[in-house]
């Protein structure tokens, strides 16, 4: 069984009125707030919003990095969303003079690059909260068919949960990755890592590493007025490799030089790589992806 509902691609859709269904706004769904706006901030840098073509995998049935881009001023040049789920583009956008377009309905590896403006490609994609919902060989059939889509020197940014056996996964996520194996995954699918934050973080796992930063005193008052769900975004960006869910900030290159590697290759990292029971397709897929260069 994929995961605890039987699915090998899970569709689950968190909208802003399910993380208010308990009172409470979830630290899942501040942390998707933060992911948007991160990129936002990205783009408003020296107007890069204003020459940006944007390919949101997974865009979700709300577009809530579009309506933030928009909300923000800072409508980029052009936004394709594609959407695994059946969708419209939202009213809100029916009035504006940003014009998102939008493919739904669709398994994103089926879209033919050729077929969309007449294979535009884009400097800037966004996968965020999608691999985690795929079984491992769907996953990296994403990250080789993305860059079809990508300008030289674009930026990718993908944000998933980070596995660990102990705690196990989410009961709608098909496949969980350990944090080393989604950032070889990336190397071994030609992804340079420019930077990578953490997006949530349970405090137990960094609160030891707060004293060699000289954190332990901010932690203790910022605790004094915010709960655990809040506090659990606020640390996590310096403490990726502790974090549940990490934000990676890549550059497709083809293939990595040594020196570029941050991670081991996925064939020498021990132990289970994922919560999916296909989770060795990781090693035996990329096995044969290892010396692969996009043409």
């Amino acid at each position: 069984m994929a995961n605890a509902r039987g699915k090998e691609i899970d569709n689950t859709h968190l909208s802003i009125d399910q993380a208010e269904a308990r009172g409470f706004i979830h630290r899942d769904y501040i942390a998707h707030c933060l992911r948007w706006t991160h990129v936002s901030k990205y783009l408003h840098l020296q107007a890069r919003y204003k020459t940006a073509r944007i390919i949101d995998i997974g865009c979700g049935k709300d577009m809530p990095l579009a309506r933030m881009l928009y909300t923000s001023r800072l409508a980029p040049e052009k936004y394709l969303g594609i959407e695994y789920n059946k969708m419209d583009i939202p009213d809100m956008f029916k009035n504006s003079n940003f014009k998102p377009d939008l493919i739904a309905g669709v398994d994103f590896t089926t879209v033919d690059q050729n077929n969309i403006a007449g294979g535009l490609q884009y400097n800037y994609s966004t996968c965020f909260e999608v691999l985690e919902h795929v079984e491992p060989i769907k996953a990296i059939a994403i990250l080789d068919h993305l860059p079809k889509f990508l300008s030289e020197n674009s930026v990718s940014w993908f944000s998933t949960p980070c596995w660990d056996e102990k705690v196990g996964a989410a009961a709608n996520h098909v496949n969980e990755m350990t944090y080393e194996a989604f950032g070889s995954l990336l190397e071994e699918m030609g992804f340079k890592i420019l930077n990578h934050l953490g997006t949530f973080a349970s405090i137990k796992d960094y609160k030891d590493e707060l004293p060699r930063y000289e954190l332990k005193e901010a932690f203790d008052r910022l605790r004094e007025y915010y709960d655990s769900n809040y506090l659990a975004t606020v640390f996590a960006p310096l403490f990726p490799h502790k974090a549940r869910n990490v934000l990676w900030e890549t550059q497709y290159v083809g293939k990595l030089k040594i020196e570029e590697r941050k991670f081991k290759p996925i064939n020498k990292l021990e132990g289970r790589l994922g919560s999916s029971d296909k989770w060795r397709d990781l090693v035996k897929c990329l096995d044969c992806a290892r010396n692969y260069v996009r043409t």
